[in-house]
């Protein structure tokens, strides 16, 4: 690591790494989005297919079962055929996809499609961030962090928001068709301007990782997202749910006793990598959970439309991109501990007034909470993984990636799960009318209110208790730089001050 103390701490704007950075960007923003604005489209492709809502379901967790499958695949695939061609090949298929999906002329086939689609996206960020992270060296993450952390903070809001106007206002197949001449330019500019990695000759495919890890995560997944919905003793969710843990048990023992695993779980003996994940998971249940219940509160208790509600919440993504660039350009000075304590902090103090939310909340507070707490999630939110990714050896960070983006799509739908259960819960326990349910928007509003409460107060928990983990983060690549120059100052100030006792004597 002595070399990265060598390197330019503070990149310019110059540099000619920023576009390369942007490429990557675009893709992993794309791949987001469309996690995202296809559940507001649901409705109209179900009317126009004459499709039920059982079915229709399939639309969504096909996309995500495809990514669950090819996530773990990426850092094989990427060091096997090299980064940048396989960053142009999912590029391909993803846009492909979007435009077949665009002309589905039924309901299988738009199934089919998403299938596709899914296989291309979910490779395009774990890519993005091990092609970049290739690209700079540890102590300079933080300055480059802007732009890593630009797609997870805006594609999430922004997809209800340009969902609801593309079927508004054009046709729900627009959705998928936008995709086409973004992903276009994002070839172009990969092709260009990104360069092509070191192949690894003769790397072989870990099958039982990939068998494993092919059943294990969407069964996880699949159980997560219907047992809030069927309920959690549903037989499927119940069979679902067991059949996922007991491959992931097996997946895990299966790649620690691998000499080349598909997912670099070893990672994890590293403390601050394993720290950095926990926390990681804390930060995003903050973020995934409000992102999931703030929306829902105001379309169901104030009676907002997903528009105004879209709007609304899009400030929390413009002021984070702002305060993590911040962030990133004081990450040298200050270390992560200050910068995720205050950010969690925040984090915590802004949930805890979600839970003083009623229906006559005026625009104007709620707006203030959206603000604060966009620029607290710009402290914590990438200055945690460059944490954990400082822990990571050469060589090693394609499977990093995708470990981590494993995790986060896992536990994406693990804080959807769980904060749905509260929600159905709280009307039960309560005693709420039979056949209420809030995201039908038939349950009564002070059954809404307290469910909406409890859901807050369980998220204020688990959000605080990701300040006290945070007292324990460190990065050592900075504190060793910051000792090596220490260490050089002192041999600096030894060597004036042996020079002037000679020029003394003399």
């Amino acid at each position: 690591m002595a070399s990265n103390a060598a390197a330019s701490l503070k990149p310019t704007w110059r540099d000619p790494r920023w576009l390369p950075l942007a490429v990557t960007t675009i893709g992993s923003f794309m791949s987001i989005l469309d996690s995202t604005i296809v559940n507001i489209a649901l409705p109209s492709m179900l009317r126009d297919f004459k499709a039920d809502v059982g079915n229709g379901q399939l639309v969504l967790t096909s996309y995500i079962l495809a990514l669950a499958i090819v996530i773990p695949l990426t850092g094989y695939l990427g060091e096997r055929i090299g980064m940048k061609r396989l960053y142009v090949i999912t590029l391909v298929l993803f846009t492909a996809g979007s435009v077949l999906c665009g002309f589905a002329w039924d309901l299988p086939s738009l199934i089919a499609f998403r299938v596709i689609q899914g296989l291309g996206g979910g490779m395009l960020q774990p890519l993005g961030m091990a092609i970049v992270f290739s690209m700079i060296t540890p102590l300079e993450r933080g300055y480059f962090m802007g732009m890593l952390g630009l797609p997870v903070l805006l594609a999430p809001l922004l997809g209800p928001t340009v969902g609801g106007y593309l079927v508004q206002y054009a046709s729900w197949r627009w959705i998928f068709l936008i995709n086409l001449p973004i992903g276009l330019i994002n070839f172009g500019l990969a092709a260009w301007l990104l360069k092509e990695t070191e192949r690894k000759v003769g790397l072989r495919l870990d099958t039982k990782g990939f068998v494993l890890g092919a059943i294990a995560f969407p069964s996880l997944l699949l159980s997560l997202s219907r047992g809030a919905e069927s309920g959690w003793g549903s037989p499927l969710v119940v069979g679902l749910l067991i059949v996922g843990v007991v491959a992931a048990v097996t997946f895990v023992r299966v790649e620690l006793g691998q000499s080349d695993p598909m997912l670099q779980l070893r990672l994890f003996k590293a403390p601050m990598f394993r720290l950095g994940v926990a926390i990681q998971g804390v930060t995003q249940f903050s973020l995934f959970g409000l992102q999931y219940l703030l929306p829902l509160f105001l379309q169901t208790a104030h009676g907002w439309g997903a528009s105004k509600t879209g709007l609304v919440l899009l400030p929390q993504g413009i002021v984070s991109f702002i305060t993590l660039n911040l962030a990133g350009r004081n990450y040298n000075r200050f270390g992560p501990r200050p910068l995720v304590m205050t950010g969690l902090t925040a984090l915590t103090l802004t949930t805890i007034f979600c839970t003083r939310l009623t229906a006559d909340t005026g625009v104007v507070p709620i707006i203030a909470l959206i603000i604060l707490r966009g620029m607290a999630l710009g402290l914590c939110g990438q200055t945690i993984q460059v944490v954990a990714f400082n822990t990571v050896p050469e060589g090693q960070m394609p499977r990093a990636t995708s470990l981590m983006n494993m995790f986060i799509r896992v536990n994406s739908s693990f804080v959807t799960a769980i904060l749905t259960s509260v929600l159905v819960m709280s009307l039960v326990l309560h005693g709420a009318p039979e056949g209420s349910s809030i995201a039908g928007g038939t349950a009564p509003l002070p059954f809404m209110l307290r469910a909406f409460r409890e859901a807050f107060w369980l998220q204020t928990i688990i959000t605080g208790s990701g300040v006290i983990m945070a007292y324990f983060l460190r990065d050592d690549v900075l504190l060793n730089w910051r000792r090596e120059r220490a260490n050089d100052a002192t041999r600096e100030t030894a060597r004036g001050a042996s020079l002037e006792a000679v020029g003394a004597e003399e």
